[in-house]
């Protein structure tokens, strides 16, 4: 009852303030977040990895810059699940770019289409765009805990806009219903939440990524895009898709494994494009330096 009231309160003062005045407090709430030992050293830990794969400094100054801004972005992520749902549909393509619009858009409404996309930046102001263009998404959503805090992002994601979110557990046969009517089903699944999912190398370390997002594809015969949404400023985005695609074998299982497989490709490519934005970094990537932070 006081969290649900609690959230209510900070989502008025988040909209009401003015863009700037509301992430300059963002990012001083991110800065103090920083100092926080045990989070700063899985987060640094998982983006030493990031930045040692892709040619960045892992140590020093320039690294230690990189793990600061890291929560201040991510402190900005949570800023804007509260405004998000005052972004006004008839002026989103003023806050959200997304690059080859009418190519993607021509997949969507053709048949049924996965979007998946990894822990970065931004991808509620998706939901907005799809909404205001007419194109209505299941999204399921991490059931966390508490209850008040799970219904008040699930309500939020939603926001009545053309998003359909659903709970993680029970959302298979939803997706699957949606696809058959060749709709459109959005996940994000850099993280393999059951931990049963297939053996990856993901930044040059081995971890396993979610079946899921294939298992759907090949079920159904869908699109398959990958999707990015990066911040570039108060309340905008600059969002990017590609195509997921490997040549079919008509097996299923190699057909899953191979599209897995190329859906990390793809995320490793949207992470090393910002991975200051990529929040999944505080979350345990790599067992080992799971099993190290605890």
């Amino acid at each position: 009852m006081l969290l649900g009231a609690a959230l209510r309160v900070a989502e008025w003062l988040a909209s009401a303030l003015p863009a700037r005045m509301a992430y300059g407090l963002a990012d001083i709430a991110g800065a103090i977040w920083s100092r926080s030992p045990a989070r700063r050293s899985l987060v640094a830990a998982n983006l030493a990895r990031v930045c040692e794969a892709t040619g960045r400094a892992s140590r020093g100054a320039a690294f230690e810059r990189l793990v600061r801004r890291a929560f201040r972005e991510h402190a900005r992520y949570y800023l804007e699940l509260l405004r998000g749902p005052s972004y006004p549909l008839d002026r989103i393509d003023e806050l959200v770019t997304v690059h080859d619009w009418e190519r993607h858009e021509a997949t969507l409404r053709s048949g049924p289409t996965v979007l998946v996309g990894a822990h970065i930046g931004n991808f509620e102001p998706m939901g907005a765009y799809f909404a205001a263009h007419g194109i209505p998404v299941l999204s399921p959503i991490e059931e966390i805990r508490p209850q008040a805090l799970f219904e008040f992002l699930a309500s939020r994601r939603g926001t009545g806009r053309g998003v359909q979110v659903v709970p993680l557990s029970k959302a298979r046969r939803p997706m699957i219903a949606t696809l058959r009517r060749g709709g459109a089903v959005g996940l994000i699944a850099d993280r393999d939440l059951a931990g049963d999912g297939l053996p990856v190398t993901f930044f040059g370390h081995p971890t396993t990524l979610p079946e899921g997002p294939a298992q759907l594809v090949v079920m159904s015969d869908a699109a398959f895009l990958a999707g990015c949404c990066l911040r570039i400023g108060p309340d905008r985005f600059d969002c990017v898709g590609e195509p997921i695609e490997v040549e079919r074998t008509g097996d299923r299982r190699t057909d899953v494994e191979a599209l897995t497989r190329a859906m990390g490709a793809q995320f490793e490519r949207q992470i090393a494009r910002a991975p200051e934005q990529w929040w999944g970094a505080f979350q345990p990537i790599w067992p080992d330096l799971g099993r190290a932070a605890a």
